[in-house]
This record gives structure tokens, sequence and C-alpha cells, in this order.
């Protein structure tokens, strides 16, 4: 598959990781919440008020992945219903888009203590509700917001120089974004979202040729899709040369006061 000019398809077959099929076989999505609702897979159940499986349409064609709930979704058990959730939603109205387009849900389904970054552990003990997620919901493309999200299809990637990339993963479209809570507290970063997200479409036209190869008329179009297809690959989390090499990064500090509880917000996106 060819990309569009002025964007990069994921050449390295190294970088992107192959996801597994799931263990545990829940039938729709509303037994997998039921599940997610219920597990003690990890510490975070100990200190959660809600767990947020995610919500949104099951047949959009968009999963929307974040890295964790925040305050505000943990009250709720809803994903992103905070400012970054707002930030979102207006992010997607510029599409246009609603959240009964797309499907929204976290790398980890449980809020972690003070915002901080989800522990290996706990990503693996949410790794098989994730997986499920993304058969049943069997999405054209996937959206990954901030740094985590993405590493955990892309673990060789960098948010400051992929982001708004398309990307080809396992005949999907990964459209990796910054996180809106990135935006929310730097400007610029505000403004590239704002340019990536209008990419969208161009994301969904993107996995037609790519489930659709045939279309493509690009006579290295073959040569194109096997120097793209990626390995099977798998990362859990980010290694520590991998959190090393993204240092680099924007580093923000958490946006919660006392006043607004806040949203999820990272350290480092």
């Amino acid at each position: 598959m060819s990309s569009a000019p002025g964007h990069t398809l994921a050449t390295d077959r190294h970088t992107l990781t192959k996801t597994e099929p799931s263990k545990n076989r829940w039938n729709t999505l509303d037994e997998l919440a039921t599940a997610v609702s219920s597990c003690t897979n990890c510490a975070l159940h100990g200190t959660r008020t809600n767990a947020v499986p995610g919500s949104g349409s099951p047949s959009g064609g968009i999963l929307i992945i974040g890295e964790g709930p925040g305050f505000n979704e943990d009250q709720q058990g809803l994903p992103f219903v905070g400012r970054s959730g707002k930030l979102l939603d207006e992010l997607l109205a510029e599409v246009p888009l609603s959240r009964d387009d797309v499907f929204i849900t976290n790398v980890v389904k449980c809020r972690p203590p003070d915002n901080r970054d989800p522990l290996p552990d706990e990503v693996a003990a949410c790794r098989p509700y994730l997986e499920r997620q993304l058969e049943l919901l069997d999405p054209k493309v996937i959206v990954t917001l901030g740094r985590v999200s993405m590493l955990r299809y892309y673990p060789k990637g960098k948010i400051s120089e992929d982001h708004g990339k398309i990307l080809e993963w396992e005949g999907r479209i990964l459209f990796p974004l910054y996180h809106p809570a990135a935006g929310l507290r730097n400007p610029a970063i505000k403004r590239e979202l704002q340019k990536d997200v209008l990419k969208l479409p161009e994301a969904l036209r993107a996995s037609t040729r790519t489930t659709n190869p045939e279309i493509d008329t690009d006579t290295n179009s073959n040569e194109q899709e096997e120097s793209n297809r990626p390995s099977s690959q798998t990362a859990e989390a980010p290694n520590n040369n991998e959190a090393e090499a993204n240092k680099s990064e924007p580093l923000l500090t958490n946006e919660t006061t006392e006043k607004e509880k806040g949203d999820r917000q990272l350290g480092m996106f």
C-alpha cells in the first residue's frame, strides 16, 4: 500500500507489534464490560471507584485508545469525560465526527493512583480486554492518544516524531496523535492536534486500500505493501531503552488542581 504524499507508512518490520488472539472469549462488548467492572487482576481494582471499559459505536470503524482513566472517568465509569475529553470532542467535531461515530477506550481500564503511568503488570492485566475489544470491534483505524498508547503497537516510535502519520498495522491503519491533555498544557501541541486530526478521513481511505489492495493502481504498491508488513514482535510495555529514547519528547506536569480534580494527565507524551 502506498501512502498519500507527505505521509509515512512504517517501513521497519520490527517496529510494529502484532496482537495475539485473546484467550478469554467474551462474546459481546457488554460481556467484556461486565468482566472489566468486576476485574481483580491487578492492584488497581483496590483504589478505583469505577472501572472504565470504554464506550461508543461498535460499528464506526474507528477505535480510539488513550492511556488510562483520570479522576472524572473513575467517578463516572466513562472514558474521556473531563477537560481532555472536551478537547477530544472538539477535535472530532472538526472532522466532523462525534462520540457516536467512534469507540473510545484505554490501555488500562482503572485509574492509576495520582494519575501516574500504569505499571507493566497493570498493562499486562488489561491486555486481554484490549485485544478482545479489537477483535469484537474490528476497526479500520486505530487512533492512539499519547506515548504509552502508541508504544503498545509501535514500540520504537516517538510521539513527537510520529504523530499524525498514517501507519499500517496488521491490515489496519494505526494513526498516532498527541494526547489531548498535552494540548491543554501546550498551545503548540494543540495546534498539531488540530492539524493532525483532519487527516483522519485520509486514514480511513488508506484503510480501504489496505483491505482492498487491488484498487491501488500504484505499480510499486506490492513492493511497498511487502516492506510495510510488520513482524510478530510483541511488547507489553516500553522497556528502559525505549523510555530513555522518549525523554526528548515534551515533558508536561500534571494539570490537575485541587479545584478541578483533573483528567488523566501524563508526565510525558
